[in-house]
C-alpha cells in the first residue's frame, strides 16, 4: 500500500504529526525535548501541544507529553474497519490454540509491516518481542515470513521501490542483504505458497507465512506461525506448520472474497 504524495501539504499539519511522532519515539517528551527533535521554537511546539491536550490526543503528566487515550478510538476504528481484521481474527485466535504457538496477522503500509492482529497460544515464546513490535511501525518486510509472503505477490517494480525506500537492514546475521538474493527468495515463495523466516528477526525463533490474496490474486496481508528453532528443525513439526498456516490463509481467503462479492451484490441492488 502507497500513499498518495503530489506535493501539497499543510505546514502547521506536518509540524503537528512531526511532534506527536516524537513523543511517540521519545517515550514521552517535554516541550523542549520536542523542539530539540523537530527543530520548531519551544512556542509553537507548546502551541500545538496545548491544542492537542485540548482535544485528548496527548496528555500531560509530570511535566512531561505523551499521547492520549482518545488516539486508541481511531486505531480500533481502523481495525474493526479492515476486512482481513474481521474475517481473520477468529481464524488466527484458533491456529493459535491449536498449536500453543504466535500467530501473526500483518498488512503492508507504505512498504513497512503493521501487526493487524495476534494471538498466542500456551507455548507461545517471544511474546515481550512481538508486543513491544504493536507500538511501533518499523518492522521491514524481508525479515519476517509474513512480510515476504506480501512481497512475493506485488509486483518487482513495487518490491524494488520499497527497497530502495526502506534499504534491507540486518535484524540478524541470517537476514537477507541482498536485492537479488531477496527476489530469488520471493520466487521459491511463490512457487511453493510459503515463506519461511529462519531466524532472520530474532535467534532462536522460526516462522512460516503465507499471503492472503483477494479475488484478484493481490495480497492483502499475510499470516505466520512461529515457533522455537528447535521445534521447526523436527521435520513433520515443520510440515504440519506449513500446512496449517496454508489452510488458515485458505479459510480468510475465502471469508474476505466471499464478503467482497456478497457486498458488491448488496451494492448493485
Amino acid at each position: 500500500m502507497t500513499r498518495d504524495d503530489d506535493g501539497r501539504r499543510i505546514k502547521s499539519v506536518d509540524r503537528t504529526v512531526e511532534i506527536m511522532e516524537g513523543i511517540h519515539a521519545l517515550g514521552g517528551a517535554t516541550v523542549s525535548e520536542l523542539a530539540e527533535r523537530t527543530g520548531l521554537s519551544p512556542g509553537t511546539v507548546h502551541t500545538h501541544l496545548s491544542t492537542l491536550d485540548d482535544r485528548g490526543f496527548v496528555r500531560k503528566v509530570d511535566g512531561r507529553y505523551d499521547l492520549g487515550y482518545q488516539l486508541m478510538v481511531f486505531g480500533e476504528y481502523v481495525r474493526n474497519h479492515s476486512t482481513l481484521y474481521r474475517h481473520g481474527r477468529e481464524v488466527v485466535d484458533g491456529l493459535a490454540d491449536e498449536t500453543g504457538d504466535a500467530v501473526h496477522l500483518i498488512v503492508e503500509d507504505d512498504g513497512l509491516e503493521v501487526i493487524l492482529y495476534e494471538s498466542f497460544g500456551q507455548d507461545a515464546v517471544g511474546t515481550e518481542f512481538y508486543i513491544q513490535n504493536r507500538e511501533f511501525a518499523t518492522r521491514h518486510l524481508h525479515y519476517s515470513a509474513a512480510g515476504k509472503a506480501i512481497l512475493a505477490h506485488l509486483s518487482r517494480e513495487r518490491v524494488e521501490e520499497i527497497v530502495e525506500r526502506h534499504g534491507l537492514p540486518g535484524r540478524t546475521d541470517r537476514t537477507v542483504g541482498d536485492v537479488d538474493v531477496l527476489f530469488e527468495e520471493l520466487e521459491r515463495v511463490r512457487d511453493r505458497g510459503f515463506a519461511v523466516n529462519d531466524e532472520e528477526a530474532v535467534r532462536g525463533l522460526h516462522a512460516v507465512g503465507a499471503p492472503v490474496l483477494d479475488r484478484y490474486k493481490e495480497p492483502i496481508g499475510a499470516i505466520s506461525l512461529s515457533a522455537p528453532t528447535s521445534r521447526h528443525r523436527n521435520d513433520a513439526f515443520a510440515d504440519e506448520a506449513v500446512e496449517r498456516v496454508m489452510e488458515a490463509a485458505n479459510i480468510i481467503e475465502v471469508n474476505v472474497q466471499t464478503s467482497d462479492i456478497e457486498q458488491d451484490r448488496f451494492e448493485s441492488e
